[in-house]
């Protein structure tokens, strides 16, 4: 009867959020009856937004957009639902909204009837009255007569602004309570009963684990059928309608029952009673809701013939609510176990909204005991890495005897203590990530390293500490966290010199310390040279979660690591269980200071790059590079490091098919550590190792051989290091001090001439781990790319062991690992390879056709262009108007010129990586060959899916990130962290394959927006189909093209054009250059700025409800300063140590705010402070 579909009722709006409406959408789909699922701006992801077959946002506020009945109303007239489901809590007990749905013609999924008038009383007078001991259930037991009203009024005010119902009630007292509750189901005539569900297991009134059937009723004989005719003749007595249940407070030493409510609605807990009783209770629910629709009473009488929530609170922290990211969800499956939930990976919980993130369930035919052991093993299968949960605290308290002999009261939980193997940040420091080694070396398609920027003083860490190389660790920059240990621990600190102490006794660093439960490690500021150092624990953390192969952070991109930021106040870090055991026997250790690294950098040794060759590069500009002092600049991160020296002397004039300016190339596969001028400003690419702003270095040329003399000289070291450990020899460590001769390898390695059939191939060195084999002439040309993709898929048979590929338009890039494979060797491999496909006749190659929507001038680009101007360059050629910079540097005639490049050709994706899966793509028409120049310097802000040019090339911004392609408009994101859209997968986060046939079709801006919200919320599907790559044919359609006379003249006006822009943009970029210079003289009074003031920031994801100072008052230790609202909870902002005495300036958070973990609310200054250093990110 259940699988049969509605009768009445065609369409159902699901009026709730989180798991509830997911179980509700799924039963709709079941029962055959379109959906409807309201969303709000922070629910755009959620799974509910996927599953419904019609989506609606909400307008108003993100916190109360749910409970705004009016609009939900309205929302179903719009869309023609016949019925409103409201699930639990918003509007499940709400009578007006009931009536009001009732009256537009629509049906209300429950009972709808009016509960009995009440009586206003006075409290205080019926308790002395009673001579009872009495309590009212939000929280006021315990108060004297006369703070009684002063305790009602609070919660009738928190009861009416959470629940829009001031209603207070009072409550029976007994010392030894148990919650017990009844599942009925009634048509009108016939109530049903479902047995009942023990809610004893409670913190702060919330259930935290149920089970059915009770066990202190199955010890009770009697007492299930006296209590079942209870909770059957309440409901007819109402005559009711729909599921409900019916709910007691049950003296645990007498028996004695006592009626607490009704609740006129689906429980949260309702699928433990669906699995022990095999009924489906929402399937109930709309078939009672579908009679009514059609004009009956309600169905027919024949028809009525274990659970633990997980959710995002800490306990450590009094269960303080813990909004933010789950990296890595993974729930349990197997015969008897149930999951309703609303999240997967990647979702972010919102702070508006009830932490709830899944219900686990489980049914066992063999007794309690086989259900207990159940829920600890779906428990032990379940993933839930990323904010914290109360994961570990649902399984302790299974396996606690409060549990396993069933006597489990409603105050049971309030004396349970929970001991948790963890660290709790109580200051993260100004900059502290965990990251591993060697991070993400080996992923490509633009996926970041990320990784140790200090790969020998974190290794050493962890060695000393008796971890693997491997494992992650804490990297800290320029000053240190302040962490609380919860359990005995091993650790050590290595790096640059930095304060050490636990429980303010100062301890050496590379050195093993034992810190012991409840002992406070903290790092200070680091001192001389340096700018990183590590924090070692052995055992590492076994709870954060593993992206792409890596523990790793990248915080540009949020992702690895925490959250994928850098550590915030409260954040909970889980050590190894066997941590304390560790501590217990390990032997102390500490190197002597000649054993350590010497931090003071003034050259750092570097190989010709491949691009560093006297076709690029000139003599003088290789003699400046070399002889020159740099000083890293301020900007830098970890993403880059940007170098101020000396303007470089080029080779050329322009950059031809990379781009105007002379340091322009085409984009290759770029080697980390790579030095890489894009305009005039040099940037280290990743890992700087011990550089800080304001260093001043030098480079020092050396050759192949030498830098593999350094490789091999670290790891004797880490090696030696590891011996030392184990047999406490401090003589056997080497020192690090290499004598290194001023010889270089040069830049080309190889040049072949080119042939009739085949470009002129030169092979470029890369660092020490790499070789750039590039085609042709530095023009675009697909004879080039043919050539890479043909030399990318021959070595590949050859199972090359440590080499990987990265192809581009007229390169390969060839990453090797040179323990395995000499330099000289793999470039005689790759010369024969070569050979090989200069022979190779025809090329067709399939691929794929990716159709996207394309936004041309969306506001977002003139947002960014803007952004540039106000906070970088104010002006230059290619400003105010990317578009208007194009046309005139092509020599066309109007914009709509422009963007019939995008529009009336395929572009071919000759690569994909550079940045997160970034596509690098090609016109296949010549007649939209547009080259341009790119930004100088880059902008630090991208929007994502942006569309620009930059050479001859196109680039799509995978994410909002730097970038220095003209924009031109803007589609979808080809990047899912996730990896749970439609189009991405998490092994692959990237949309894009290389050689991907690309065609753009244009969109409005609300076309846009809708297209990118339905991309959000995981519904959009991109149009992708199989096709060929006829490259003989694109390149005979060049060549016609380069014969053809108009198309001549029209390339030689093209090359006329850009000249004049180019003495514009040179003129702007020296007139900036000047004025920068004049204004940085400035600069140390700004830093002097910062020496007297004082953050105050918010702890958590919250909503700023009250700020209780203003501009100009003194704040004092302890004093609250602000009151935040997260998930029912309101957690107040503390003046702490050290900000006692400091004058408001400003508030930057007002209420109403969002805001982030480590978000200012408002800052204020105070005399003789630290200095706080802020790295923008490049």
């Amino acid at each position: 009867m259940e699988s049969e579909p509605l009768r009445h009722i065609s369409k159902v709006l699901v009026a709730n959020r989180g798991e509830i409406a997911v179980r509700c959408l799924r039963a709709c789909r079941e029962l055959g009856v379109q959906s409807v699922a309201i969303i709000t701006g922070v629910d755009g992801t959620s799974l509910h937004a996927r599953l419904a077959d019609e989506v609606v946002t909400l307008p108003g506020s993100d916190s109360t957009a749910y409970t705004d009945g009016k609009s939900i109303l309205n929302i179903c007239k719009d869309v023609g639902a016949d019925a409103v489901i409201p699930g639990y809590g918003f509007f499940s007990e709400n009578v007006e909204f009931a009536e009001a749905a009732v009256k537009a013609g629509i049906t209300f999924g429950y009972c709808r009837e009016r509960e009995y008038p009440g009586h206003s009383w006075d409290a205080a007078a019926h308790i002395r009255d009673a001579c009872s001991r009495m309590c009212a259930e939000a929280r006021v037991s315990g108060y004297n007569e006369d703070e009684i009203e002063k305790a009602f009024a609070l919660v009738e005010s928190r009861a009416d602004a959470l629940f829009k119902n001031s209603s207070v009630f009072l409550e029976k007292y007994y010392p030894h309570s148990r919650h017990v509750e009844v599942q009925v189901a009634g048509n009108g005539e016939t109530v049903v009963t479902f047995g009942e569900r023990e809610c004893s297991l409670q913190r702060r009134h919330q259930k935290v684990i149920e089970e059915s059937p009770s066990p202190f009723v199955e010890h009770q004989p009697g007492f299930r059928g006296r209590m079942m005719e209870a909770a059957k003749w309440y409901a007819l007595q109402l005559n009711y309608k729909s599921v409900g249940t019916v709910e007691f407070l049950v003296d645990d030493e007498t028996a004695d029952f006592f009626f607490l409510e009704m609740n006129t609605r689906l429980q949260v807990e309702h699928g433990i009673s669906e699995l022990c009783y095999g009924v489906d209770l929402v399937h109930l629910m709309l078939r009672q809701a579908d009679y009514e629709h059609g004009g009956h009473l309600g169905m027919p009488s024949e028809i009525l013939q274990g659970l633990g929530r997980p959710c995002s609170r800490v306990p450590l922290r009094s269960f303080a609510p813990s909004p933010g990211v789950l990296q890595s969800v993974v729930w349990p499956e197997g015969e008897g176990v149930r999951v309703d939930t609303w999240v997967q990976s990647g979702q972010r919980i919102p702070v508006h909204y009830d932490p709830l993130i899944g219900k686990v369930m489980v049914h066992s035919p063999d007794g309690r005991a086989a259900a207990q052991q159940k829920m600890l093993s779906a428990l032990a299968n379940t993933t839930l890495q990323g904010t914290q949960t109360n994961l570990d605290y649902l399984c302790k308290i299974l396996q606690s005897d409060i549990f396993t002999t069933g006597y489990t009261l409603t105050n049971s939980l309030s004396t349970f203590v929970f001991q948790a193997c963890a660290m709790q940040v109580l200051d993260p420091g100004l900059f502290t990530t965990v990251q591993d080694y060697p991070g993400r070396i080996d992923i490509g398609y633009g996926v970041p390293p990320s990784g140790l920027m200090d790969d020998l003083s974190s290794r050493a860490a962890n060695i000393i500490v008796g971890n693997s190389v491997e494992v992650e660790l804490l990297e800290v920059t320029l000053t240190g966290p302040e962490l609380l240990f919860h359990e005995f621990a091993v650790v050590a600190v290595c790096g640059a010199r930095i304060p050490v102490t636990v429980d303010g006794v100062e301890q050496p660093m590379w050195s093993r310390i034992i810190v012991r439960q409840g002992q406070v490690l903290k790092l200070g500021s680091i001192t001389g040279s340096g700018s990183r150092s590590y924090i070692a624990i052995r055992g590492s953390f076994p709870q954060i979660p593993t992206y792409l192969g890596s523990k790793s952070t990248t915080p540009e991109l949020q992702l690895g690591g925490i959250q994928g930021r850098r550590l915030e106040t409260h954040d909970i870090l889980e050590i190894s269980s066997k941590s304390a055991i560790d501590a217990a026997n390990i032997t102390p250790i500490s190197l002597s200071h000649g054993a350590t690294p010497d931090y003071n950098v003034k050259e750092i040794y570097c190989l010709e790059g491949p691009f560093g060759s006297g076709d690029i590069l000139s003599p003088e500009g290789k003699d400046a590079i070399v002889n020159s002092q740099w000083t890293v600049n301020h900007d830098s991160s970890r993403s880059g490091v940007r170098l101020r020296g000396p303007r470089i002397k080029w080779s050329r004039a322009r950059g031809g098919g990379g781009g105007s300016h002379p340091s322009n190339v085409f984009d290759y596969g770029y080697s980390t550590g790579g030095v890489n001028w894009t305009g005039e400003s040099p940037i280290i690419l990743m890992r700087d190792r011990q550089l800080k702003s304001g260093d001043a270095v030098q480079f020092r040329m050396t050759t192949f051989d030498n830098a593999q003399r350094i490789r091999r000289a670290k790891d004797a070291y880490l090696q030696a290091l590891a011996s030392y450990v184990q047999q406490k020899d401090d003589a056997a460590i080497p020192a690090l001090c290499l004598d290194i001769g001023t010889e270089s390898t040069p830049s080309i390695l190889k040049t072949k001439l080119a042939t009739p059939s085949h470009p002129r191939v030169t092979f470029r060195q890369s660092g020490d781990t790499g070789i750039v084999v590039e085609f042709g002439e530095q023009v675009a040309d697909l004879r080039n790319t043919a050539s890479v993709k043909l030399l990318s898929e021959q070595p590949a048979s050859r199972n090359l062991s440590g080499v990987r590929y990265e192809p581009n338009i007229a390169t390969l890039t060839v990453h090797y690992d040179p323990y395995q494979l000499s330099q000289s060797s793999l470039l005689q491999i790759l010369d024969k390879l070569d050979d090989k496909i200069a022979q190779v006749p025809g090329m067709q190659f399939p691929a794929r056709e990716v159709h996207l929507p394309l936004c041309l001038d969306h506001p977002s680009m003139r947002d960014a262009t803007q952004r540039y101007v106000d906070s970088i360059r104010p002006t230059a050629s290619y400003l105010p108007d990317n578009v208007e910079y194009l046309r005139k540097a092509n020599a066309l005639e109007s914009r709509s010129d422009v963007f019939d490049a995008l529009l009336k050709t395929p572009w071919l994706a000759v690569a994909v990586g550079f940045f997160v899966g970034t596509p690098i793509l090609f016109p296949l028409d010549p007649r939209y060959l547009y080259p341009g120049q790119k930004y100088s310097p880059n902008r630090t802000y991208t929007p994502s899916g942006s569309v620009g040019l930059g050479g001859s090339l196109l680039g799509l911004y995978p994410v909002a990130s730097p970038g220095g392609y003209q924009l031109m408009g803007r589609t979808l994101s080809a990047w899912d962290t996730a990896g749970t859209r439609p189009g991405f997968s998490a092994a692959k986060p990237w949309l894009f394959d290389q050689y991907d046939i690309v065609k753009f079709y244009q969109v409005t801006v609300e076309e846009f927006n809708q297209a990118e919200q339905d991309f959000l919320a995981g519904r959009y599907q991109f149009k992708i189909t199989t096709a060929t790559l006829d490259m003989d044919h694109y390149i005979v359609k060049f060549d016609a093209a380069a014969r053809d006379p108009a198309c001549q003249d029209w390339q030689r006006r093209q090359a006329i054009a850009p000249e004049e822009m180019n003495i514009l943009e040179q003129r702007l970029f020296d007139e900036w250059s000047v004025a920068k210079t004049a204004a940085g003289q400035g600069e140390n009074g700004a830093e002097a700025d910062l020496l007297d003031k004082v953050l105050i920031s918010s702890p958590v994801d919250a909503n700023v409800w009250k700020v209780h100072v203003k501009a100009g008052d003194v704040l004092e230790k302890g004093q609250v300063v602000a009151i935040l609202e997260a998930m029912k909870m309101e957690i107040q902002v503390l003046v702490g140590e050290g900000q006692e005495g400091a004058t408001v300036t400003s508030i930057l958070c007002q209420p109403g705010s969002i805001t982030a973990p480590g978000t200012t609310i408002l800052p204020a200054r105070i005399s003789q402070m630290y200095v706080r250093i802020v790295f923008l990110l490049s």
